[in-house]
């Protein structure tokens, strides 16, 4: 069984079904978000004069009352067969995990949010917890390279939400920039899904060596949920 790392991950109600039937199994680690209140991040993106964000967030939190993706018997579970933990990050920080612990590690939205010294950070300690041939991917905005839609908006998701609020990209990746990020922390990167300098549009199917622990999880990319975006995996050698 593949010892496996779900890195900021979103709780499991909002995970995809695709998503739970593959990385909600036993030997998956979940490090998480804590539960969303919602009155609270409405009530500071009307603070902020975000008015369609809040809006949003409304009607989502609306809808998942009324219209969830899971059962409560379906959550516990997902809880029984995995583990979550709520999850928060400092640059400096070792995770509480073992050299080597780790087959592969996923990330999907996440390292946009932090400054570059913490990604990197943060990616040491990827490299530090992956086994020798293990596999970190991540996903994150092709920011300002892709073709497929218009770049990112500056300070994304609103010049008025301040830059040390959680919802903030505090980092503006492409295919070139995240792959330094993972040379510069020990792994080697293979990039997946990106656009490149000429506006085309690159799309890979990950290949494993079959005697991999989790080949399973690296030939399919079914669990990402935001598609297109920008996806690179970082090998350790």
């Amino acid at each position: 069984m593949p010892r496996c790392l779900h890195l900021a991950a979103s709780r499991f109600e909002r995970l995809s079904h695709a998503a739970t039937a593959l990385i909600c199994q036993p030997g998956w680690t979940h490090l998480g978000e804590s539960p969303i209140d919602w009155a609270a991040e409405i009530r500071e993106q009307f603070s902020f004069g975000c008015w369609s964000n809040g809006l949003r967030l409304w009607l989502a939190s609306i809808y998942r009352r009324w219209r969830p993706r899971y059962s409560p018997e379906q959550l516990r579970h997902f809880h029984e067969l995995c583990e979550f933990r709520e999850f928060h990050f400092e640059a400096g920080e070792q995770l509480d995990f073992p050299d080597g612990e780790f087959d592969f590690i996923l990330s999907e939205h996440f390292f946009e949010h932090l400054l570059l010294p913490d990604a990197i950070a943060l990616l040491r300690e990827c490299h530090r917890m992956l086994r020798p041939g293990g596999v970190i991917r991540t996903s994150v905005p092709d920011a300002d390279l892709r073709s497929y839609a218009p770049p990112e908006s500056p300070g994304y998701p609103s010049v008025k939400v301040p830059w040390n609020h959680h919802q903030k990209h505090r980092m503006r990746w492409n295919v070139y920039s995240f792959s330094e990020a993972l040379r510069l922390t020990g792994l080697r990167p293979q990039p997946l899904v990106y656009c490149d300098l000429d506006g085309r549009f690159h799309q890979l199917s990950p290949r494993s060596e079959p005697s991999h622990p989790a080949a399973a999880l690296i030939e399919t990319t079914q669990y990402l949920s935001r598609m297109p975006s920008l996806v690179v995996d970082g090998i350790r050698l």
